[in-house]
């Protein structure tokens, strides 16, 4: 995600060039330097995300060629954690549950109005620099850990270092004091006495019943088998960070996550 330094591109899909319009004029309204790219076609929504950096996508379920859920199953498969919103007024509740545990990042009801709406985007599309949060890192290597906490502290990002999969069980003991104490878990994927960061994230997901937007995962691996990385992804991380780590794209990764998940949380409360 690169709203840290360059303009966020978003992607909207809608049948309605009325529609379209209006959710464009949201967009610029609550990100001016945002870049935003326009069709009425599931078709052409993938060939836009074929050939360009897509940071959000905004879609209605009914496009002219076929169902919205297309783009979301092609997001999901190409590019992992990319934000799939999906706008419409007419979802039934079973299907809307089955889409945010899936492919689909959130849902927007038509009937929240415009406001609602520009709200939502508000949330969305804060700069990297506002996103303050709350990390659990798991990293069994006391000099890497040292360079990393120093990096993301100062990103104004408080950190929790554990050494195991074992000891940060016991920082998140059950899940409301993980929604309390934590906005995201860090962990590196190979750690010491044969644990993997697969532990903690069965166990997240599993026993604290913690989904991907209430407790994001992102995961560092030197592993650059793309099968091994698809698995991790469908295991419930996040996202992934290839090693050595590029500085600039964990702390992006990390805060694009961060984001989401206040969001959420806000959104959830009220």
């Amino acid at each position: 995600m690169s709203f840290m330094t360059d303009a966020a591109k978003v992607l909207i899909a809608d049948a309605s060039k009325l529609a379209r319009s209006m959710t464009e004029r949201l967009v610029k309204k609550s990100q001016p330097l945002t870049d935003v790219m326009a069709t009425d076609s599931v078709e052409d929504a993938i060939h836009i995300m074929q050939n360009n950096r897509v940071d959000l996508i905004i879609s209605a379920l009914r496009l002219t060629d076929d169902d919205g859920t297309k783009i979301c199953e092609y997001a999901r498969e190409n590019h992992h954690y990319l934000p799939v919103i999906i706008i419409s007024g007419s979802v039934d509740d079973r299907l809307k549950d089955r889409m945010l545990s899936s492919d689909v990042t959130d849902y927007i009801d038509k009937a929240a109005g415009q406001k609602g709406l520009e709200i939502f985007l508000r949330g969305l599309l804060r700069p990297d620099d506002e996103i303050n949060g709350k990390i659990l890192y798991i990293e069994d290597s006391m000099v890497v850990a040292h360079a990393t906490k120093k990096l993301l502290q100062n990103h104004h990002l408080e950190i929790t270092h554990k050494l195991s999969v074992t000891d940060a069980k016991e920082v998140m003991p059950d899940r409301e004091t993980a929604y309390e104490n934590f906005d995201l878990v860090l962990t590196d994927y190979y750690l010491k006495n044969n644990e993997t960061a697969l532990g903690m994230l069965n166990y997240a997901r599993d026993d604290l019943s913690l989904n991907k937007i209430e407790m994001p995962f992102v995961i560092m691996t030197g592993d650059e088998n793309t099968e091994n990385q698809k698995q991790i992804l469908n295991e419930g991380a996040n996202d992934l960070i290839g090693k050595p780590v590029n500085q600039e794209a964990l702390v992006k990764k990390i805060k694009f996550q961060i984001r989401f998940t206040q969001f959420h949380r806000k959104k959830q409360a009220n």
